[in-house]
């Protein structure tokens, strides 16, 4: 399974479910602890994806150091 094309799905499939919330939350303050929920599922997310770019950028560098040497 490809980790990057998974968390860009999850990720749109987290801000879909997040919208509807939004719109549940301004009917009924009841579903505030699902927005928030997913607000924080949300923030792991991209957050998950930065650690992924940043891994990549640097095994990219090291590889390109090796071939300098």
């Amino acid at each position: 399974m490809n980790a990057p094309a998974t968390i860009t799905s999850d990720l749109s499939r987290l801000h879909r479910a997040r919208d509807k919330v939004a719109r549940l939350v301004v009917a009924d303050p009841a579903y505030a602890p699902i927005f928030q929920r997913l607000e924080l599922e949300i923030a792991e997310a991209e957050a998950a994806g930065d650690i992924l770019a940043r891994a990549r950028a640097v095994a990219q560098m090291a590889r390109g150091d090796r071939t300098s040497r």
